[in-house]
């Protein structure tokens, strides 16, 4: 697909019908959803960390007005900031939803699959308590915003803003999401690590049918049954073995089995154990399942390094959540151009998105206004015979 295809997957017509859903652009004339939504995803392609104060400039700039189609305003930074702080966040919720119910989006990332991967973690963006509104206090003089994400087929499907000081317990601030909506035409396997701790929630969602695979840490337990397996080896771990375990709580032994797989790391020789309620997969296709984990360690550090998420543009918990749908959004079609054009990297697909997306919009741009100053002879002749 083209960059100007991948944007064209959230039409104009969409970002003003949903301005009006939400009333996002009441009494607004310079900055509406449309022009930020613009202004964002074109700010973190051409720069690695954008402020308000370089969106002012870009904005203001003759080129992003000519290629948005931007009328003749200027902005401040200070109005940009007061509007993040304002508009409803829910109108970028609305687009990024409309996005992921979209047929292309799901023909193009959403391959149908017998087993549905939902790759679940957490991450933490901190910054001086002076600067930062929200947040929980975990350091002295600084504050923290805790994500918690899934990931499916590459695409980030959900996501929490937490900033309460209890959600920086995995064990709290994970089952919210995986808990939430799976795929109905698959079955589906949340894949986490192994912040999540409590034997508890372990149980609780073996009780809620909900399948994991997970690493075990130093919990308590014991050997119920030992299975057999094939002795053979992944590239990266070497099984060792296949249990059927109970959890202990101190004296007692919680009555939920769980399946236990352990085996050594080939680099590091450093034992590895994966917890499961799953029995229909082998040992290693269970250890290969927790390794496709490591996908979501990798968005993390995309939207990090390559879509400014660890620098917040403002400090309102309305304006981190505005980001943060508009760095899930830009993330997807990122996502879609860098799968459809088969690019190998994250950096590589930024720089050439922008370049064919400038030079997509000045083609177009240049072509209509030829047509208006230099029509065809055929016009011409008429307008000069009078018709």
């Amino acid at each position: 697909m083209k960059a100007e295809e991948v944007i064209g997957l959230i039409p104009d017509k969409v970002l003003d019908s949903l301005s009006l859903e939400t009333n996002a652009d009441c009494f607004v004339k310079k900055l509406s959803g449309k022009i930020i939504f613009k202004l964002f995803l074109y700010g973190v392609l051409n720069c690695k960390v954008i402020s308000l104060r370089i969106l002012e400039t870009i904005f203001n700039s003759d080129k992003f007005k000519s290629l948005f189609q931007i009328g003749a305003k200027s902005i401040k930074h200070s109005g940009l900031g007061m509007r993040l702080t304002n508009i409803d966040y829910q109108y970028f919720e609305k687009i990024f939803q409309y996005l992921l119910d979209s047929e292309k989006v799901k023909e193009i990332c959403f391959v149908k699959k017998k087993i549905n991967t939902r790759k679940i973690d957490s991450t933490i963006v901190t910054l001086s308590s002076k600067l930062l509104k929200i947040g929980v206090d975990n350091n002295q003089g600084r504050k923290s915003l805790k994500y918690s994400v899934e990931i499916n087929q590459g695409i980030p499907v959900n996501f929490i803003l937490h900033t309460e000081p209890k959600y920086l317990n995995e064990d709290i601030a994970l089952p919210e999401l995986i808990k939430e909506k799976t795929s109905k035409l698959s079955l589906n396997i949340a894949l986490f690590d192994r912040g999540v701790r409590k034997r508890q929630t372990f149980v609780e969602l073996t009780k809620n049918n909900i399948r994991f695979v997970s690493r075990l840490a130093n919990q308590k337990y014991v050997v119920v049954k030992n299975l057999s397996f094939k002795k053979a080896d992944t590239p990266t771990l070497k099984i060792l073995s296949d249990q059927i375990i109970k959890f202990k709580n101190n004296e007692e032994t919680i009555e939920t089995e769980f399946r236990l797989v352990i085996g050594t790391s080939k680099d590091t020789k450093q034992p590895i154990s994966f917890i499961t309620n799953i029995d229909f997969l082998s040992a290693q296709e269970i250890t290969e399942l927790y390794k496709s984990r490591w996908e979501i360690e990798t968005f993390f550090k995309f939207i990090k390094q390559e879509l400014n998420f660890s620098h917040l543009l403002n400090r309102s918990e309305n304006g981190i959540k505005v980001l943060m749908y508009l760095t899930m959004i830009t993330a997807i079609l990122l996502t879609i151009y860098k799968k459809t054009n088969k690019i190998i990297g994250w950096m590589v697909a930024k720089i050439k998105f922008l370049d064919e997306l400038e030079k997509d919009l000045h083609y177009n741009w240049h072509n209509e206004m030829t047509a208006v100053f230099h029509p065809p002879n055929s016009q011409l002749l008429a307008k000069t015979r009078g018709g």
